[in-house]
Formats: structure tokens, sequence, C-alpha cells
């Protein structure tokens, strides 16, 4: 019996119960401290890691939305990114208000990175899945060289995983952390996208 596709988006939801539970019942511990010991330190790594890590961060995203801003049509699909965006960070800090989970106690013994926020879920993760990931939607959409469109597809999911292992690799964050992240922005982008079709909201099928 093969399973619906609108059934799929139950996957991440359910590995986010999961998730959660373990977070607080601090049984996840076991699995984020495995994970660390699995990762091997450079110098060359860590400052490339350092500077793919700011893609994910508020000033870089910032950034790239004015320069698409400025050149990217129609702005009707920029709009819905921006939104998408903005109700992905809300969640964010709703989540990591009710959890209160602190950072990694190793956090600043590799290099100086310091973060004051809670641990739970990664805001990198989210922002990174949920603003990267609907521009591989909007390249998906679009009417272009299909080798082309692969190529900024693949690069753009490269980025998104590379973000996200970062903060691992920087002690600013558990593995579960920016596993939640990533699944709590992939239950966003799917319930986004078809309430905004669903309201006629998406000119991306026309471009």
């Amino acid at each position: 019996m093969k399973l619906k596709k609108e059934y799929i988006i139950a996957i991440p939801i359910l590995l986010i119960v999961i998730n959660i539970i373990l977070v607080a019942t601090s049984k996840i511990l076991v699995i984020d401290n495995w994970v660390y010991s699995l990762i091997s330190h450079n110098t060359i790594l860590t400052n490339i890691l350092l500077f793919i890590t700011n893609f994910g961060s508020v000033k870089y995203i910032v950034a790239i939305c004015l320069l698409l801003l400025i050149f990217y049509k129609p702005k009707k699909e920029l709009m819905n990114l921006y939104g998408v965006v903005i109700i992905s960070t809300v969640i964010n800090n709703i989540i990591k208000i009710i959890f209160r989970r602190a950072r990694p106690a190793l956090m600043g013994s590799l290099v100086p990175v310091f973060e004051n926020t809670f641990s739970f879920p990664s805001g990198h993760a989210m922002a990174t899945m949920t603003f990267y990931g609907f521009l591989i939607y909007m390249i998906y959409k679009k009417d272009i060289n299909k080798k082309l469109k692969g190529a900024l597809m693949g690069l753009l999911s490269v980025l998104i995983l590379a973000v996200g292992y970062s903060r691992i690799y920087l002690y600013v964050h558990y593995f579960s952390d920016v596993f939640t992240g990533f699944m709590c922005s992939l239950v966003i982008l799917y319930f986004y996208i078809k309430v905004m079709k669903k309201m006629d909201f998406f000119d991306t099928e026309k471009s």
C-alpha cells in the first residue's frame, strides 16, 4: 500500500513530536553527545563553517531579501517568501520560550562564538530551511534551463545542510536543535504553500 503524497508530511510532524518528548525528558542528550563525538575539527574547516553559518543569520537573510527586492520579478513571489520567513521566525521564538533549553556547555570552547538565546530549536536551522527552501520551491516552478535549475536547487540544498552542520560543529547547538528546526520548517513550508495556493495568492505556477 503506497503512502499518499498528502500524508508524507506526517513523517516530519511525527519526528518533531518524538524530538520534543526526548528533549523534554533529556533523553536526547545520548544522541546529541554521540553526534558530537563523531565530529572532527581543524582550523581550515572551522574558518569555512564560521563563514557559512552566517547564511542563516538575520543580517545575511535580510541582505539577500533586499537584493531580491531590487533584481527579482515578479514581486508577489517575494511577498510570499517574506511572509513564510516571518511566520517561521515567530514560531521559532515561541518554541524557544516554551522549552527554554540551555545552549551546549561546550559553546565558545572551539572559537569565541556565543549565543544568548535559548537553544531549542535552532533559529539558524529554521531560518535557513524556510528561506532557502522556499527559494528552491520558487526556482522549481520557474520555466528556466533544467541544468541551471538543478544546479541552483542543488546549491541551495547543500547550503541548508552546511549551515545546519555549522551550528553543531561550532558547539552553539545540539544535533536535536538543528534537526527539529529543519523538520519544523518543512512543516511550515508545506502548510504555507498549501494555504497560499488555496487562497490563490501564488503566481509561481505561472512564472
